[in-house]
């Protein structure tokens, strides 16, 4: 393993031009070596787009995919200037680019990865320039082999970090979410719920199954052994 780190924000740490700041400066300040960076769509704007598809109704899956994915794009642009204002090296990964290195099948709407060739991508398009140049990623989103934009479902930027990760061999990944902790239960329906320290991948994914919004449940089955998961 190396000293190569996959750090996801979701849309509420995104939220206000401040809070892009600051978390770009936590990535630029962290000791890791390799850095990645996988964004959500600022604030509310998945939803926001999502009430308008609904709202206009008819709308094809392919459609749903191009509308929704323009929260994520602007969003890696939007983070990738904050690197560029705190003087360090970044680029966009977007799925219109050459370079995008998530492919998927065709399901617009709940796209299933094709791991091998998303590994194939990502150590020929994104391994030679980390340590030099920070990648920021579009959350939630990948590409047909037509070359079409698809989306990975809802929590799907918790998909892309924890496959880019494991097709980089990453060290560590990070899911930065704007709670106090994970607890034991949900709090509106257990009063007492705990605080949890520690958790293995087991039980997080108990939690996530039975509904807990911690990570995608879909998401951990990417997740390699030794790269340990932080959020």
């Amino acid at each position: 393993m190396n000293n190569r780190v996959v750090v996801k924000f979701g849309g509420a740490d995104l939220s206000t031009g401040e809070k892009i700041r600051r978390a770009a400066e936590m990535v630029v300040k962290s000791p890791y070596k390799e850095k990645v960076v996988v964004v959500s769509a600022m604030g509310n704007t998945t939803d926001t787009l999502v009430g308008a598809v609904n709202q206009i109704g008819n709308v094809n899956d392919e459609d749903y995919a191009q509308v929704l994915s323009m929260g994520e794009r602007t969003s890696a642009r939007v983070f990738c200037t904050a690197f560029r204002s705190l003087g360090a090296k970044a680029e966009v990964f977007d799925p219109a680019d050459e370079k995008w290195p998530i492919i998927t099948d065709s399901n617009f709407r709940n796209a299933k990865p094709d791991v091998e060739q998303t590994r194939t991508r990502v150590q020929k398009f994104m391994v030679p320039i980390l340590g030099d140049t920070i990648p920021v990623v579009c959350g939630f989103l990948g590409r047909n082999p037509a070359g079409h934009i698809t989306t990975l479902g809802r929590g799907g930027s918790d998909t892309t970090a924890l496959l880019l990760a494991k097709c980089l061999d990453a060290t560590e990944v990070i899911l930065v979410k704007e709670t106090t902790g994970v607890l034991s239960a949900d709090p509106k329906l257990v009063p007492d719920a705990k605080a949890l320290d520690r958790l293995d991948i087991h039980e997080m994914f108990d939690l996530a199954q039975g509904g807990a919004k911690i990570v995608k449940p879909e998401s951990l089955k990417h997740k390699l052994p030794d790269t340990k998961l932080r959020i």
